[in-house]
């Protein structure tokens, strides 16, 4: 080979391999930058208690915001937009603001209900006794109202689930329509004291009952994805759905203490330990839209056109 030839083919190594560097390196930061992009977690805003227990699947795939009271909940899901990709919130307060800006759709249903009478005593509902009872226009005192139409026991209403269960443990109320895992707190407290309450009533059965429900219990908390989206957030569904199959006392336990003081559950062990009455089944709204019906008539609302996710 003569020496201006090996300079040409030298230099054309030279140039081939700089061209594949150059390629190799583009490539590697694209797909650093694509999963840098796909690895940012979502936004997630949630209701405190029961419903905030669904999202622990969810790990380090979101952000997620909880809050008390149902204020932030209806100015979101009325935003169309808001920063959040996603929003657990009862399933009626998500319907009624679809009419104000259709920002939200409704993909599952995640809470079927976790209402208990709590009492010393399986014949609580007799005249001259007393039923404290919490959410007289929300869910909790609709439910059951209409499950117990015919009241013998006097009922006094209050603002919150721990106002009535304070009135249970102090005796001035014979028993308490109860949210687990609140229903369980109470009995344990109550226990401490030397007092023996028990759960008497499961509204979830005779709900079920009532409408001859397939699901055990009403579709009460939900989850609303922004509209036209559900398929953007497939992986974050699927873990939720996963979790709330799959997960195993120690496992749920373990979840809730590292976010206690967050979740507003009384603690850890008793999360843990009224997993199974929480009524916590992701299913899909589709399959769903009777149960959803026979809910919302409570509120004398319907199912508006297009807001379910198909």
């Amino acid at each position: 080979m003569s020496i201006r030839h090996g300079l040409k083919w030298g230099a054309s190594l030279l140039v081939a391999l700089t061209l594949a560097a150059c390629s190799i390196t583009q490539t590697t930061s694209s797909t650093q930058a694509l999963s840098e992009v796909s690895s940012e977690p979502i936004k997630v805003l949630a209701p405190a208690g029961a419903p905030a227990l669904a999202t622990l699947g969810l790990g380090d795939l979101a952000e997620v915001e909880y809050v008390e009271g149902q204020d932030l909940l209806v100015s979101e899901l009325s935003k169309a937009d808001s920063e959040y990709d996603l929003i657990v919130a009862p399933i009626n307060l998500g319907v009624k603001t679809w009419k104000e800006s259709q920002a939200y759709q409704l993909d599952s249903v995640l809470t079927w209900g976790n209402l208990y009478i709590v009492s010393q005593d399986e014949n609580w509902n007799e005249a001259g006794k007393t039923i404290a009872v919490f959410g007289e226009k929300a869910v909790p005192g609709m439910v059951f109202n209409s499950l117990y139409p015919d009241m013998q026991a006097t009922i006094e209403y209050y603002p919150s689930v721990v106002e009535a269960s304070a009135a249970l443990l102090s005796q001035k109320a014979d028993s308490a329509l109860l949210a687990q895992p609140a229903a369980a707190g109470a009995v344990a407290k109550a226990k401490e004291n030397g007092t023996e309450l028990s759960l008497v009533a499961d509204l979830q059965a005779l709900w079920s009952e009532s409408f001859e429900s397939e699901h055990k219990g009403y579709p009460q908390a939900a989850l609303f994805v922004k509209k036209d989206q559900a398929a953007k957030y497939q992986d974050e569904l699927d873990a939720m759905h996963r979790y709330l199959e799959s997960a195993t006392p120690e496992t749920i336990e373990a979840d809730v203490e590292a976010k206690v003081d967050q979740l507003g559950v009384p603690n850890a062990k008793i999360a843990a330990a009224t997993w199974q009455q929480q009524n916590l089944h992701m299913v899909k709204a589709s399959e769903v839209e009777t149960e959803i019906a026979d809910f919302l008539s409570l509120f004398g609302i319907e199912i508006p056109e297009g807001m379910i996710v198909q």
